[in-house]
């Protein structure tokens, strides 16, 4: 077999660099696959598995390794598909066709030359492959839907070792698990083909700060006022050491930082929208006020990315609820209450229902949705600062509907991603399209898995 890219075997040189390189985040898995593939074309992702195939390796794919837990890091065959990162673009059809390893402001900074964009990640080191698979809830999606549901074919390479096309009309099948079921995927996706949508003309942020011991009215107000917004309104609040976009330090504590942003077609709308942040009750108690502003489209990543940094030891997980009211502050407060080191964080984050259909495998979500994110930087705190947002919603499961699969932790926290019909279909699929089990599912509880 011949490769395009690089082969590193483990005990190769380069083999522990790649396998450290796999990982966005700086805690990295204790998993060593027995081989890496860099691929750098198609044609190395079939050859790859089919050397797998042929030495009795299981495979894992990686696109941008922002996985919390490191997931593609696996026994067997690791293929990376960073490099796999070239877009094409059907004017005709407002289609683009893009690979794996492409991030999402890349992509929309090419959509914005044919005035279009793409509901991508709100992280700009986020790969399109994972970030699509596990569902994509990424930025307007609360008006437009999860990625996932924009996406109208694929190119897989599957267990047998071949390139196919899957679109409504033939093989289906993959299609429809490329739609939310993330790295329980049967196949390796080399190739999205992705609708894309006007582009917002109006893009507007805001960031206001309140002292974490106003945490109740602010809770309370938040879930009365993000209701009366539009969908294009996006409404985050986050319970963290607030440092400001200029660098700045709000204050030395855990606060509570509201941070909104507009992505709308007419600026008094949208500045209308952000400046309604002003009727909070308590806007005099605020620590920091500021003015809705215009930023560009592509800027507004540059908020997430501030607050999870590169080079950061990470350990996150999340949850869906419905609950709302005092039986939802009762479970919430002592997780803003317990935020342990200055890079940690609480994200809250109010969705709208959503019909998925049938046509995907999505199908688990809440009004709200609530995420833990330890950071550290010493790795003798492994121990405790991995276990804490497992430990935080596992004691909310009181309140969930299940998880997002963006921020999984189901090596930790075994939990509901997929509908009970929806997971039977997936797995029925996979006996049938994987029946060897060439390709890894989910990191789970279960060290055989790993």
């Amino acid at each position: 077999m011949t490769f395009d890219g690089r082969v590193l075997w483990k005990g190769d040189d380069g083999y522990e660099q790649a396998r450290q390189a796999a990982s966005w985040n700086y805690r990295k898995p204790d998993r060593y696959p027995d081989v890496i593939v860099v691929a750098v074309s198609v044609e190395d992702v079939v050859e790859a598995v089919n050397l797998a195939r042929d030495r009795g390796l299981k495979v894992k794919a990686r696109a941008g390794g922002h996985a919390w837990s490191g997931s593609s890091v696996r026994s067997g065959m690791l293929i990376n598909l960073a490099a796999l990162n070239q877009v094409s673009f059907d004017a005709d059809e407002n289609i683009a066709s893009v690979q794996p390893g492409v991030k999402g402001r890349d992509l929309n900074m090419l959509l914005a030359e044919h005035q279009l964009f793409f509901p991508s990640g709100h992280c700009p080191s986020v790969g399109l492959g994972g970030f699509l698979l596990q569902g994509g809830w990424g930025w307007n999606s609360r008006a437009i839907g999860p990625a996932c549901l924009s996406v109208v074919a694929v190119d897989v390479v599957t267990a047998a070792g071949e390139l196919i096309h899957a679109d409504a009309s033939q093989n289906t099948d993959y299609l429809w698990a490329a739609r939310g079921s993330g790295s329980g995927f049967f196949g390796i996706v080399v190739c999205f083909y992705v609708k894309c949508h006007p582009r917002p003309t109006a893009t507007y942020t805001r960031t206001d700060v309140y002292a974490l011991e106003d945490l109740d009215t602010i809770l309370r107000w938040a879930l009365e006022f993000e209701p009366t917004q539009p969908a294009e309104f996006e409404f985050a609040l986050l319970g963290t050491t607030p440092t400001m976009p200029d660098g700045t330090t709000v204050r030395d504590e855990t606060a509570l930082i509201v941070m909104c942003q507009a992505l709308m077609y007419d600026d008094d709308e949208a500045w209308h929208a952000l400046h309604r942040l002003s009727e909070c009750p308590i806007l005099d108690r605020a620590l920091h006020v500021e003015e809705p502003r215009q930023v560009s489209f592509t800027d507004l990543y540059d908020g997430p990315n501030s607050i999870e940094p590169e080079g950061v030891r990470w350990s996150s997980d999340g949850m869906w609820t419905n609950v709302k009211g005092d039986d939802l502050l009762e479970q919430v407060r002592p997780l803003f209450h317990d935020v342990p080191t200055p890079e940690s964080h609480v994200f809250w984050y109010p969705w709208r229902q959503q019909d998925f259909g049938d046509d995907a495998a999505i199908s688990v979500q809440g009004d709200l949705y609530l995420a833990a994110f330890a950071g550290w930087h010493d790795p003798a705190q492994d121990e405790r600062y991995i276990a804490w947002p497992g430990d935080q919603m596992r004691r909310m499961e009181g309140i969930s509907e299940g998880i997002q699969l963006a921020d999984e932790n189901l090596w930790q926290r075994p939990a509901r991603f997929l509908s009970p019909e929806n997971e039977a279909r997936l797995e029925a699929l996979r006996a049938r399209h994987d029946p060897e089990g060439r390709f890894h599912s989910y990191l789970t509880t279960s060290r055989e898995t790993w």
